[in-house]
């Protein structure tokens, strides 16, 4: 797991994330490289989410340093990031239409780029027939699903994704899986959690976190 690949498009170096003196992340070391599939497996509670957060530049490390493409992370490189937390970043007062337009827009898109481009994506992730409907009435599947589609309007270069698949049923998994997959062979680079192994056979490398250290899983 080199931090120091030339073809890692994200890199931690040494990192340490302690939360009120308490350690959660302990010396980590790992490159992502471009167009390629992570998993990290493990239990809540382990650092999954904080180990996210520090690589999307939410949360800065206590140590350690953080890169991109070669060199340290700057404000400006977090347009090429996609980000699904625990919290969808969806506004329920909104609809479906209305939050892909907003994010569009956040992304610099034209207003009419904003309507086709929130339309294809509603369509992707098969919102359409609501999409004029609120999305605090939307089941938390279809949240997620949406959730997936602001993370990926924009065509970003890595994708961190925070249990994508919960709440999912298998049609649902499917679907994500089709298109994490499809991001992936066009040179997105894939990050994501979950509590156990997933079958999903597009991914490459699958860690898991223990007492604060990032390991890589062998099959």
């Amino acid at each position: 797991m080199s931090a120091t690949r030339s073809d890692n498009l994200l890199s931690l170096h040494n990192v340490d994330k302690e939360y009120h003196f308490r350690p959660v992340l302990h010396r980590i070391s790992v490159g992502v490289e471009r167009g390629r599939a992570y998993w990290l497996q493990a239990p809540n509670g382990s650092g999954k989410t904080t180990l996210l957060k520090v690589m999307a530049g939410l949360v800065k490390p206590t140590r350690g340093g953080v890169h991109w493409c070669g060199r340290p992370i700057t404000r400006r490189d977090r347009a090429h990031f996609g980000v699904v937390l625990q919290a969808p970043w969806v506004y329920g007062d909104l609809t479906g239409m209305e939050n892909l337009m907003l994010y569009a827009g956040l992304h610099g898109m034209s207003l009419s780029k904003r309507r086709e481009t929130a339309r294809e994506w509603l369509r992707k992730v098969e919102l359409l027939h609501v999409a004029d409907r609120r999305v605090r009435e939307y089941s938390k599947g279809m949240m997620q699903r949406l959730s997936l589609a602001r993370a990926m309007l924009h065509q970003p270069q890595i994708l961190l994704l925070d249990e994508p698949f919960e709440g999912l049923d298998t049609g649902g998994i499917q679907l994500m899986a089709q298109l994490l997959d499809g991001a992936r062979a066009t040179g997105t680079s894939l990050v994501m959690t979950g509590h156990g192994a997933t079958q999903t056979a597009f991914v490459d490398v699958r860690w898991t976190l223990r007492n604060g250290q990032l390991l890589e899983l062998v099959a």
